[in-house]
């Protein structure tokens, strides 16, 4: 563990935090809280010693709730939005949507092959609520787009926002599932940009200090890079299986499993519903194509 503030420390996940673990935050205060919970068994031994008072889930996703399940005397909070997704394992599997494009059974798959525990949420909270633990006190910026109800955390002593997914990786915004939605992600990163934070702790990126403004926005251009990769494939009316096996979002570098290309679709499925909503394509039995 890093220590960031006088209570703030991070807990760094095993394997980069590349799947399905994340970076954590631990507040050590007057109650002692983490801040997501899939930071590795050797991690969570320890901080089973401490013990914890409360998980603060950033939202519903499984690389950020799945050792929730090992603090069973912890309470657990998550944005309204989101809790319902985390409460019940078909609703986590609705929020998904993993019904769309065939993929019931890569769903059951997926929360089956990391043992994924639904968590109940004892506290649901909302953007602009002070989480007061003492002499830490974090604020909640509620930052959709990801999820309907994921939240960055702001701790304005120090200038620290903790921004989960929105985690300025070079992959960019992952969006690729029913609940997304892209045009809340665009205004997520701006909020958190306009914060003008001096350390972003991101879920999968780790603490980050340098050259912040031009880090939100090269994140959020890649948004934009995608999109012409799609608008340029759409001189082709196509469907959205036919631009998914371009692999504008993944790459090509990656080999497409039953759930890559899933998502893959998802992703792409996206940006089709937002090129249409922005007067820019139509759909017409099941092929897209550009106005």
């Amino acid at each position: 563990m890093v220590k960031i503030t006088d209570n703030i420390y991070f807990v760094e996940a095993p394997n980069k935090a590349r799947f399905p673990y994340c970076h954590c935050l631990l507040i050590a205060d007057q109650r002692r809280v983490l801040m997501d919970s899939a930071c590795g068994d050797e991690n969570i031994r320890e901080l089973l010693q401490i013990p914890i008072d409360i998980i603060v889930n950033t939202h519903f996703h499984e690389d950020h709730i799945l050792g929730n399940y090992r603090f069973p005397d912890a309470q657990v909070w998550m944005h309204t939005l989101d809790a319902p997704g985390a409460r019940t394992l078909p609703r986590f599997l609705e929020y998904y949507g993993f019904s769309d494009f065939g993929g019931d059974a890569i769903g059951q798959d997926f929360i089956t092959g990391i043992d994924l525990h639904a968590t109940p949420v004892h506290r649901e909270f909302e953007d602009g609520e002070i989480l007061d633990f003492g002499r830490t006190r974090m604020q909640v910026i509620h930052t959709p787009g990801h999820t309907p109800g994921h939240c960055a955390f702001y701790e304005e002593e120090s200038g620290l926002l903790f921004t989960a997914d929105i985690d300025l990786s070079s992959f960019g915004p992952w969006y690729s599932h029913r609940c997304s939605d892209i045009d809340d992600f665009i205004v997520s990163i701006r909020r958190c940009a306009e914060l003008d934070p001096r350390i972003v702790v991101s879920c999968h990126k780790g603490i980050i200090t340098d050259d912040l403004p031009r880090r939100f926005q090269a994140y959020e251009e890649v948004i934009y890079r995608r999109e012409e990769e799609i608008i340029k494939a759409l001189a082709v009316p196509s469907t959205v299986e036919e631009l998914a096996l371009q692999q504008i979002i993944y790459g090509t570098q990656n080999t497409l499993n039953d759930l890559l290309l899933w998502m893959e679709k998802m992703g792409v499925h996206q940006h089709l519903k937002r090129l249409v909503k922005h007067n820019r394509a139509a759909q017409e039995e099941g092929h897209y194509y550009l106005i």
